[in-house]
């Protein structure tokens, strides 16, 4: 009798759709963001660290931190005496506005990752499917925050709320779509190569040059930034017995200094960009009527924020070479738009004309100009919301001042752009005239040890 096999049937589960997916990924990104702020204040109201150890307390303190980290203005209203906080006249109410930059990158890199997964599952045309409600249930989620955080000396609006948890969320997302994606069709379902391809040449060399000089702004942001991170690290480390007295003068205890330690974290990418600003020539505040810069340290009382205590504090000479940081940042950009061989701009005055000098002179100016204006408008965002108000007395201007920085930051990086773009070429001849020379060193190296070989074979014949 023969044995008959039926076939095996597999049972799969169908392919969610992108709504749900979207709904899941903002739930996850919702809890975890919850559980990274829950979990330490739970941890610290047990330990003693608070005076109120009660749920509601836990909370509505949670929430309130929960928003912070995701840039919603709070407002505040205060009894505490006005000497406390360094104000003649106590305010009844101000808006706290504080975003610690080094939290925000939290739900930005969540969003980064729901986006990526939903690039991932999904066609041209259907991202939105998915993306909407992701943003729309995170913003919700903000909102339902911003209600659980009104309490005591703190209100916040539930729509300002849903508004900004909305925008972090958002702008995560689409950076991981894109990241994923690498390509606008995927995203938005529109073919810009092929609406490329119906421009004239003359649009599509405008186009490539501008694309060339965007990138090379956004080169001499990031050169601009790293150069100020490590300006301020050698503040700090030159100033570090300055930022451990300040420590030992606070002495807050164990939960204290984990609770500075990480407020310092928080506020890292702050401090860079004050560093920044400061290196532009611009200079921030420490509060209303305190302003360091490198021609002016007009310092007043700081908050204890021990890492304040690293900042330069007075005016010298040398302190002017700090505008280095910002022209370096625009050489290392302009360096760069010449290896990349997209200058037609240049091409386009030297057809124009006939006197080189001057139609390099003219084309690299408008290069320069062109890259410190696009660095200049991708700094002004992160500058601007790196200024702090926790909106009472001094304490209500904290950081730099956006315009001015991005204006010094835009004129700095187009002179370094200019001179960059101008050595460049310089470097690349002198670098080629030194391969060329090794080249026939090596070259006249081996034909002599050839004659040589030759020689000593003859002789022994």
């Amino acid at each position: 009798m023969a044995s008959s096999t039926a076939p095996k049937r597999s049972f799969r589960l169908p392919v969610p759709p992108l709504w749900l997916l979207g709904v899941v990924e903002a739930v996850q990104a919702v809890l975890a963001t919850a559980l990274l702020v829950a979990v330490p204040v739970l941890a610290m109201t047990l330990a003693g660290g608070f005076s109120g150890d009660d749920p509601v307390f836990i909370m509505n303190f949670s929430a309130q931190i929960w928003l912070i980290v995701h840039g919603v203005p709070v407002e505040l209203a205060l009894t505490a005496g006005a000497a406390a906080i360094g104000a003649e006249v106590l305010p009844e109410t101000g808006w706290m506005h504080l975003v610690p930059l080094g939290f925000t990158l939290i739900p930005l890199a969540l969003g980064w990752r729901a986006g990526a997964r939903l690039a991932r599952g999904s066609y041209a045309n259907q991202l939105w499917q998915g993306l909407l409600p992701l943003v729309l249930l995170y913003g919700a989620a903000g909102a339902g925050m911003g209600v659980l955080g009104t309490a005591g000396v703190i209100t916040v609006s539930p729509l300002t709320a849903g508004l900004c948890a909305a925008a972090v969320m958002m702008i995560g997302a689409l950076a991981g779509c894109y990241a994923e994606a690498r390509s606008a069709t995927r995203m938005i379902g529109v073919d810009l190569e092929s609406a490329v391809e119906r421009f004239s040449q003359r649009m599509k060399w405008a186009g490539y040059y501008l694309w060339a000089v965007a990138r090379a702004g956004v080169v001499a942001s990031i050169a601009a930034v790293g150069l100020a991170a490590a300006l301020f690290a050698g503040f700090v480390a030159a100033s570090w017995m300055d930022v451990a007295n300040a420590y030992q003068q606070l002495d807050p205890g164990f939960w204290g200094v984990v609770g500075l330690t990480l407020l310092h974290l928080g506020l890292l990418p702050n401090l860079i960009l004050w560093m920044l600003a400061y290196a532009t020539g611009a200079g921030f505040s420490v509060g209303e009527g305190s302003v360091l810069a490198p021609g002016t340290a007009d310092v007043a009382a700081m908050p204890a924020v021990p890492v304040l205590a690293g900042l330069p504090d007075q005016t010298h000479p040398m302190t002017f070479a700090v505008i280095a940081v910002p022209v370096l940042a625009g050489a290392i950009a302009g360096w760069w738009l010449m290896r990349e061989g997209e200058n037609h701009l240049d091409d386009f005055f030297a057809l124009r004309i006939s006197f080189r000098p001057a139609s390099l002179a003219l084309s690299t100016l408008l290069m320069g100009i062109l890259t410190g204006l696009i660095a200049a408008l991708l700094m002004i965002g992160p500058l601007w919301i790196s200024h702090i108000s926790l909106g009472i007395g001094r304490l209500s201007d904290i950081g730099p001042n956006a315009l001015i920085s991005a204006g010094m930051l835009a004129v700095w990086v187009g002179l370094g752009a200019v001179v960059g773009h101008m050595l460049a070429p310089l470097a690349h001849q002198r670098g080629r005239r030194r391969k060329v020379s090794a080249e026939g060193s090596s070259a006249e190296g081996a034909s002599a040890e050839g004659a040589s070989a030759e020689g000593l074979s003859a002789s022994r014949g």
